[in-house]
């Protein structure tokens, strides 16, 4: 029998709350259990059984890397690479940045480009990362007050496992306890931004850093607007014959490039979830778009496919539909009844969130 999603929100509070914290290990694996569990939705949005310790791996890296790139105190001054752990070193920031100065080198912008151009570090990253969150984070996050209390999920293995042993065939697997995974999934919008405060506040703890601003928030947890090239914009822009996305009318000078599953709910800068809009960007802030946007947008993906492939293989950026449309399964299926859905300007819709999913799963044939 499942647990209630009181009292499993009670518990992961106690989680994040928890005090005797010596790095932020524990805070990036729910991230990326909520992330794997999104990521691996199935066609009705729902949360998998189980999953793997190289998936746990792979969304935790997704998490660390751009955090590993050097932090500019006020004034552009004082560069700081930044400590996350009580430790002298640790061995998943330490191949983390590893990795990420590797791929500066190659100019490889996001993990699908750095699997494919720098393989044998990017599996040895992986590895790295894989078996320190088996041995230590996996096995702890679920301790509370020196007493392991299981809610989230179970593991048959000990400290000592080894890589070899994580990847037999039914090696690595953690089982979601009955209900883990969608509690998970529907608690996510509000978990995720505490999490980043309290992740935050630890590492500005560490690092000597003063909180009166938001510029460590965002150096570790915010979208690089900034950072998206001209080839990017350029190629959206013909890809929406320079017209806006949700309202089509025709583009100006301050046209931005909009998530359109928010990146508060789910960071995903890859290019099927991104569009180019105009006023609109500004009046939809994080607000999932409305049923209409949602078909426009799905048939996009599969009609321009490989106009979008292009487009992020000439502005050299992360390409990833499959990840793309489950985030967006997953975030649709896990509304509460009458959440309000941006459709234009001070205008909401109440649109059934099943049958969003309906149309994705219609529209992308991506499964």
């Amino acid at each position: 029998m499942g647990q209630s999603t009181d009292f499993f929100a009670e518990r992961l509070l106690q989680v994040i709350d928890e005090g005797r914290r010596t790095a932020t290990y524990k805070l990036a694996l729910l991230t990326a259990l909520m992330d794997g569990c999104a990521a691996e939705s199935g066609p009705d949005g729902r949360a998998p059984e189980t999953l793997h310790t190289r998936t746990v791996a792979q969304h935790a890296l997704r998490l660390y890397l751009p955090q590993v790139r050097s932090y500019l105190g006020p004034g552009g001054q004082d560069v700081v690479e930044l400590r996350q752990i009580t430790t002298e070193r640790s061995a998943v920031l330490g191949a983390v940045l590893r990795l990420h100065l590797l791929a500066e080198q190659q100019r490889a912008s996001g993990l699908p480009a750095i699997a494919r151009r720098l393989p044998e570090e990017y599996a040895r990253c992986l590895d790295t990362v894989e078996l320190t969150f088996a041995r230590y984070p996996l096995r702890l996050l679920q301790v509370i007050g020196g007493e392991n209390r299981p809610f989230l999920y179970d593991l048959d293995w000990t400290e000592s496992v080894s890589l070899a042993a994580l990847h037999r065939p039914t090696g690595g697997l953690i089982h979601l306890r009955t209900g883990a995974g969608e509690h998970l999934l529907r608690l996510a919008p509000l978990l995720r931004p505490l999490i980043e405060l309290h992740w935050t506040r630890m590492v500005a703890r560490m690092n000597q850093i003063n909180l009166e601003d938001d510029r460590l928030r965002h150096h570790l947890f915010g979208a690089e607007r900034s950072t998206f090239p001209r080839a990017l914009r350029a190629g959206l822009a013909d890809l929406q014959n320079n017209r806006c996305f949700y309202c089509d009318t025709t583009l100006s000078t301050r046209a931005e490039i909009d998530h359109v599953i928010p990146w508060s709910r789910w960071p995903n800068d890859a290019v099927e979830n991104l569009v180019l809009a105009d006023a609109c960007n500004n009046s939809k802030r994080d607000y999932l778009p409305a049923l209409g946007h949602v078909t426009t947008w799905t048939h996009r993906l599969v009609a321009h496919h490989h106009d979008l492939l292009d487009v992020a293989s000439e502005s050299r950026w992360e390409s990833n539909p499959t990840r793309t449309v489950s985030l967006a399964r997953a975030a649709y299926a896990h509304l509460p009844p009458g959440t309000p859905l941006w459709n234009r300007r001070d205008h909401f819709t109440e649109d059934d969130p099943a049958l969003i999913i309906h149309r994705l799963a219609r529209y992308t044939g991506l499964d």
